[in-house]
């Protein structure tokens, strides 16, 4: 999509009771031609475009009453009828003419409220301007001195981080699948071997998304490409979490001043929140007008504060059209080297056609929904700058105590994961949790993305892997003891006067001082081995700091450190297990194989909630037949 086009209003009257525009003259600059199109909007009353101006607040209405798709679709198509008649004009079948095409508003700052309407929704042959590939690219201001400055030297791949934020709350949306799924599809972009693959260093992060963790990894010095933000959000906000793991909204001022250290480095935002990309009044229900922070949206601040493109989402979508329309939109523009306005288009097409989305009931409503911001996002592409192709090198690899690699699937456990982040806080007043529950139920797996989730909030994470059993440790073997000293001493070199065995109670009580994180996988069987473990664990338990201890377990360890949250876990729902077998690169194109689906629905039948047993049928199912036998045995 290299075409472009400027749509501006230069003369316009102002309703003096409304303060709206009840006269303005559209005028179009074509791409390449050297003259301006005009068309005149005269209207009867202000009142003729108020279906505009409501829309949001309808959208709402119907969303708080559950209506159904047909509602929503029904109260967008009467918004689409009125600027195909009164808003835009015979300027809709002009702009529908140069598609594909950007088109960049230029509306005066009276305006601005006005640019946020749904132009893209005049309809042409019964088919929105959206679908027929005409972009609109709002915001478009003049550059913040920072963002015009040289670039910094930068890294010769993409940098993203993709955060998902999930504040404790009362009916909380599960971001795991999104997030497992995202990530997964992210890393098959960016690598899989392939040579012409982009190389992308990929940071993902769920829980403990709090202002200052995200100042900390905004300031990392090599800086982030993108900034993928999945979260809920109201009009003119977003809401992250505190330092307890509680909400903590964040309004339009503070957000922009949060992503500060991201103006003229970051290249695309990407906010993945409901209302992120339009204003609408105060849902509060009282019907007072919104802020003027959200007049404009939480989007188009951020990219004018930045200087970079913005992606954001006008009314709220499920989670599957969020992940499916981010992936397509990521394809586009990293394996098919299209610029952001095409890229939009395209994911928006493919989601919109996609009969496994709810959003394929509601096709105007989808193509109202994606809105682009800033004028960077006319011609970006990513990668901006020459690099490597292939697997990336030179990253640091792991080192003493390192975490376990993150896990691809999905793991469900939203309630306990929650629970287990907020005890991990900085403000949380606990000392840490134990994460207990029967063989092959993912404890394992919980504290290993807790722990990634978390590396922000900590100088040190020390990863104490489950113990062998006792009759497979030989006489030559160090002592598991002695080995988390040494890994302990090794990650914290201050620590180092405190070497010896005798002092181990010495080390752990100055360890407790410092911001740690200690992670005793397995810890039943280690303190079953070594009772000094039981005494490491009181000792942390008992001190005050700012470290913490995490602990995974078959049983809830009734008399060890009773001050520390115990998060149990029971089987996984049935939508959980769907959710992870899908994800699994063996069943989970048995699962979407008509052929052999029944034999995914056996798998689910047999593992009884077991995340473990899941994975030990996706190790034997490298054929039909094999995972036939394994459905047998089990």
């Amino acid at each position: 999509m290299e075409r472009s086009a400027v749509l501006e209003i230069l003369h316009y009257d102002l309703d003096p009771a409304s303060g709206r525009p009840n006269w303005w003259i559209w005028s179009l600059k074509r791409p390449g031609a050297a003259g301006t199109e005009f068309t005149e909007v005269r209207l009867d009353a202000p009142e003729e475009l108020d279906v505009l101006y409501a829309l949001p607040a309808r959208i709402d209405e119907l969303r708080r009453a559950k209506a159904g798709t047909g509602a929503l679709e029904e109260a967008v198509r009467a918004c689409a009828e009125r600027i195909t008649r009164t808003g835009l004009g015979d300027m809709a079948g002009r702009l529908k003419a140069l598609g594909p095409v950007v088109v960049e508003c230029q509306l005066p700052p009276d305006l601005r409220d006005f640019e946020m309407l749904p132009w893209e929704l005049a309809l042409v042959d019964d088919i929105p301007l959206s679908l027929h590939g005409v972009v609109f690219v709002r915001g478009v201001r003049p550059e913040s001195p920072a963002a015009a400055d040289s670039p910094p030297t930068l890294p010769p791949h993409l940098r993203m981080l993709a955060l998902f934020s999930l504040p404790q709350t009362t009916a909380p949306v599960d971001l795991g699948a999104h997030r497992a799924f995202l990530r997964a599809e992210l890393l098959d972009l960016a690598a899989g071997g392939r040579d012409a693959a982009v190389p992308v260093e990929l940071r993902t992060r769920q829980f403990g998304v709090s202002r200052r963790t995200l100042r900390g990894m905004l300031r990392e010095p090599a800086g982030w490409d993108v900034l993928h933000v999945v979260a809920h959000g109201r009009p003119g906000r977003l809401y992250l979490e505190c330092a307890d793991g509680t909400a903590d909204e964040v309004g339009t001022p503070d957000l922009v001043d949060i992503l500060d250290p991201a103006c003229g480095r970051t290249r695309l935002v990407f906010l993945s929140a409901c209302w992120s990309g339009g204003q609408t009044e105060d849902e509060g229900g009282d019907g007072r007008p919104a802020p003027a922070s959200a007049l404009t949206s939480l989007a188009a601040s951020v990219a004018e504060r930045l200087g970079c493109a913005v992606v954001a989402m006008r009314f709220p979508v499920t989670n599957h059209f969020a992940r499916a329309f981010a992936v397509r939109l990521y394809t586009h523009l990293l394996r098919h080297d299209h610029t952001l306005p095409q890229a939009l288009h395209n994911a928006l097409v493919d989601s919109a056609d996609d009969v496994k989305l709810t959003e394929h009931r509601t096709p105007m409503f989808a193509a109202a929904t994606p809105v682009l911001f800033g004028g960077a996002a006319r011609t970006l592409r990513l990668p901006d700058r020459p690099m490597t192709r292939g697997p990336m090198r030179g990253l640091p690899s792991p080192g003493v105590g390192a975490l376990p690699d993150w896990p691809r699937s999905f793991v469900g456990r939203l309630r306990e994961m929650t629970e287990a982040s907020g005890a991990l806080a900085v403000g949380s007043g606990a000392r840490g949790a134990v994460i207990h529950g029967e063989e092959g139920m993912g404890a394992t797996t919980c504290a290993s993305l807790l722990a990634h989730d978390h590396r922000e909030s900590f100088d040190v994470i020390l990863w104490h892997p489950r113990p062998a059993w006792k009759e497979a440790i030989s006489p030559s073997s160090e002592d598991p003891f002695h080995e988390l000293l040494r890994n302990l001493i090794i990650q914290a070199p201050g620590l180092g006067g405190l070497a010896r065995a005798s002092q181990w109670s010495k080390l752990i009580d100055k360890s407790t001082t410092l911001r740690l994180l200690l992670v005793l996988d397995a810890a039943d069987r280690a303190i079953a081995q070594d009772l000094r473990f039981a005494g490491l664990v009181e000792q942390f338990a008992m001190a005050e700091g700012p470290s913490r201890i995490l602990l995974t377990s078959r049983m809830d360890l009734p008399d060890l450190a009773p001050v520390l949250p115990r998060m149990a876990l029971p089987p996984l729902t049935d939508g959980e297990m769907v959710e992870i077998l899908r994800a699994l690169p063996r069943l989970g194109p048995l699962a979407r194989d008509p052929r052999t689906s029944v034999l995914a629905s056996k798998v689910l039948r047999r593992t009884f909630g077991s995340p473990g047993l899941l994975m030990d049928a996706e190790g034997h199912a490298g054929t039909a037949e094999e995972l036939e036998t394994w459905i047998r045995e089990h």
